[in-house]
This record gives C-alpha cells, sequence and structure tokens, in this order.
C-alpha cells in the first residue's frame, strides 16, 4: 500500500515564504522513499482544500507548515485549518508535525486524545532569524538554516523509516549541534543560542512515540 504524505506550504509572508521553500527537498525526498504527495501549496493550503484531502486520502503523515496558536494550525492567508474542540479528529490514526507556534500545547494534546498516532509540534512560538540580504533566496540563508535544518531532520528522519521518538530526537540533536557550532566559533551569531535552545526546549514528541510511516 502506498502511504501518502499530505504538505501544507502557504506562502503569503516573509515566515511563510521560507518554510515554502525549505519544504521543497523533503517533497522531493518523499517521492524518491516511494510516497505519494499532496501538495497544498500557496492558494490551496485553504481550509476546503485541506479537509477534502484530508478525508478522500487518509494521509499518514500530515506535515503541517504555517502560523497558529495553542488551538489552532493555519493554511494561506492564516485560514484556519484544524481548531482544538472543533474539527481535531481529522488528525485521528495519522502522524502530525506542526511547524507551527504554540500548537502542540491544547491541539497537539486534543489531537492525541482524539486518536492521532503522534503530534510532533511547539509548546510556544517556533523562533527563527534570517539573514535580510538573503530574504529573495531563502534556501542560501545560512542564518535560517540553524533553526530550519534541526526541522527538516525531524521529516527526513520519519520519511525515511524512523520511529516518531527517533526522528524527534534527530532533530533535537541537530539543535544541539548548531548550538555547539556556534559556541565553539567566534561567530557573530553567537546571541542565536538562547533562541535555538528555546525551539528545542518547546519541541515535543505526543502520543505513540514509537510510530513509523
Amino acid at each position: 500500500m502506498v502511504k501518502t504524505l499530505l504538505i501544507t506550504r502557504p506562502k503569503h509572508d516573509i515566515t511563510t515564504r521560507y518554510l515554502f521553500y525549505w519544504s521543497h527537498e523533503l517533497i522531493d525526498l518523499a517521492k524518491e522513499k516511494g510516497f505519494s504527495v499532496l501538495d497544498l501549496d500557496d492558494k490551496r493550503a485553504n481550509a476546503k482544500e485541506f479537509n477534502s484531502m484530508v478525508r478522500k486520502h487518509e494521509p499518514s503523515f500530515v506535515f503541517i507548515n504555517g502560523h497558529g496558536d495553542e488551538n489552532v494550525v493555519c493554511g494561506q492567508d492564516n485560514e484556519i485549518l484544524v481548531e482544538a474542540d472543533k474539527n481535531e479528529e481529522i488528525f485521528s490514526s495519522k502522524i502530525i508535525y506542526a511547524l507551527s507556534c504554540k500548537s502542540a500545547k491544547i491541539l497537539g494534546r486534543k489531537s492525541i486524545e482524539k486518536g492521532a498516532l503522534v503530534y510532533i509540534g511547539y509548546e510556544d512560538d517556533f523562533i527563527f532569524f534570517r539573514d535580510n540580504e538573503r530574504i529573495s533566496r531563502p534556501l542560501e540563508d545560512k542564518t535560517a538554516a540553524l533553526f530550519l535544518e534541526p526541522s527538516n531532520q525531524l521529516v527526513r528522519s520519519m520519511l525515511k523509516g524512523h520511529s516518531a521518538e527517533d526522528s524527534f530526537n534527530r532533530s533535537k540533536n541537530k539543535f544541539y549541534e548548531n548550538i555547539k557550532s556556534l559556541l565553539s566559533s567566534e561567530s557573530s551569531d553567537n546571541f542565536l543560542v538562547p533562541w535555538l535552545l528555546w525551539d528545542l526546549k518547546n519541541q515535543v514528541c505526543l502520543g505513540k512515540k514509537d510510530a513509523i510511516l
């Protein structure tokens, strides 16, 4: 049976634009690993399309890129895709990774209660810095890479067949590697260390930690 990845990639501001482009390699990897990929990019990252695709195709892995808060994850133009106490049951039987601020705090836990296998996300804001001289070329932004590479490592590991917990730990290890690299250098980017620690601390893995795709 072909496994399916559903990914949302809104692109309506600088933050979502970065996530949009940084997800390209993960889409390529998913296809290489034999996944069917449902790419809800740009304006397709809306509630109607999201709900239709999830219910029709029952993806095993849902990767959300976008803004959010404790109760919601959002798509294009911050349209709510999933909301706690409203439609979180749509995540039932699925592995979720939400690169979205704060959503693990309430929505993630309620999603697990409603049957999601795994919810990996952040209990507070996911913060990343960028190089303003690279805004037009996000993939060349080495400052943003310090934050987005650990995130990509999590998805990369899941797609390669590692468990949710192992993938989660590999992501955290990548944060640690980047922190150690900054601390051992005389880089002017040392000020980023507390923010990398912030993201590392607030990333959580809820649910069936031994689940694999």
